[in-house]
């Protein structure tokens, strides 16, 4: 009996339904542009982070989020983190506190007595945050205690506010050719999503020239999507003359709750002129990553950051870590030539 009454618990909780929520802010730490840091607090390598050296004593040391509203349905905030504990003590604490007008509230807070917090990629935690829905604040991560060196490192490596809309439609990505010859039709597919609890129906899709600010084609939809539920819809265009360009999404949706994710990222078109070139990427450095990538939030070499432009312009080249003795063969020649050591 007891087994069966196990059997339809495990039935009910595995039919409950899935919960839409949007992402109306997020900070990968690409940039940390806005952050105020001090002490051990760092951002670097697309994270943030507090680290036990330059060992500090009776330290409290803390990173400050610029100013943010809050929606006013606002549910959550979501920190993706890793602690890690060099050495257990009640001395050292973690706090994850907001700042508002009225004074500052501390939200979490965490002992090194408790030993490690999270795995060393990363979970998620999620703290209520509805009590402050629609005021402006601020994120505030404070490291204090006895001595930095009982900690190996607090890592933050993304922070997210959500919040539960009943309509919100968002175009989340755009598929298709980087690359046409003139005259030569693409095909491009925008992909859509109901981060809703409603289902959503009666919205235009559009898709944009960025150089241009050309509208190239809209498609008006008067049927629902369901709450989770994707779709795609599908756009041919063609150019007339040879430049580089972008293609954009928007999505008009009347009921929309948040306007932040209706415009989706650019994708990179190049047409390609009707004519024949040679490029060499020469690669004169010491292959270490000092270029951060935006795109892919990455640390790279030089010579990756130029190939990766090239190879999104869809156009070819020939690599070389040593400088060709003839160069005639080239119409364009691109050289790394920083963080190159003599010795």
């Amino acid at each position: 009996m007891r087994r069966f009454y196990y059997m339809l618990l495990f039935l009910f909780l595995i039919e409950l339904p899935a919960f839409a929520q949007t992402v109306f802010w997020s900070e990968g730490f690409v940039s940390g542009q806005g952050w105020t840091v001090d002490g051990n607090w760092k951002i670097e390598n697309d994270m943030m982070g507090f680290f036990w050296s330059p060992q500090l004593e009776n330290f409290d040391c803390s990173s400050i989020s610029p100013i943010i509203h809050l929606h006013e349905s606002s549910t959550n905030l979501i920190v993706g983190q890793f602690l890690d504990v060099f050495a257990t003590t009640s001395d050292e604490m973690a706090e994850i506190s907001v700042i508002t007008q009225s004074g500052e509230d501390i939200l979490w807070s965490y002992a090194l007595s408790n030993g490690n917090w999270g795995s060393t990629s990363g979970d998620d935690l999620e703290i209520p945050i509805a009590d402050y829905a629609g005021q402006d604040v601020q994120i505030k991560f404070r490291t204090y205690g006895a001595s930095t060196f009982n900690w190996s490192g607090w890592y933050i490596f993304n922070v997210r506010l959500n919040a539960d809309l009943d309509n919100d439609l968002a175009v989340t990505d755009i598929i298709g050719p980087k690359k046409l010859d003139i005259g030569e039709t693409g095909t491009w597919d925008v992909k859509i999503k109901n981060f809703g609890f409603q289902p959503a129906s009666n919205f235009s899709i559009k898709l944009f020239n960025y150089k241009t600010g050309e509208l190239i084609a809209s498609i008006d939809d008067t049927e629902e999507i369901d709450p989770l539920a994707n779709k795609f819809y599908t756009f041919n265009w063609s150019s007339p003359a040879a430049y580089n360009t972008a293609l954009y999404s928007v999505i008009v949706f009347e009921d929309d709750e948040f306007i932040g994710n209706n415009t989706s990222k650019s994708h990179f078109i190049r047409i390609n002129p009707e004519i024949d070139f040679s490029v060499l990427v020469w690669d004169n450095d010491n292959d270490i990553p000092t270029v951060s990538d935006p795109e892919q939030g990455d640390e790279i070499q030089p010579s990756e950051s130029l190939t990766r432009a090239l190879e999104l312009a869809g156009i070819q080249y020939t690599y070389s870590k040593s400088l060709p003795g003839n160069l005639t063969d080239f119409d364009m020649v691109f050289g790394t030539m920083g963080c190159y050591c003599l010795s």
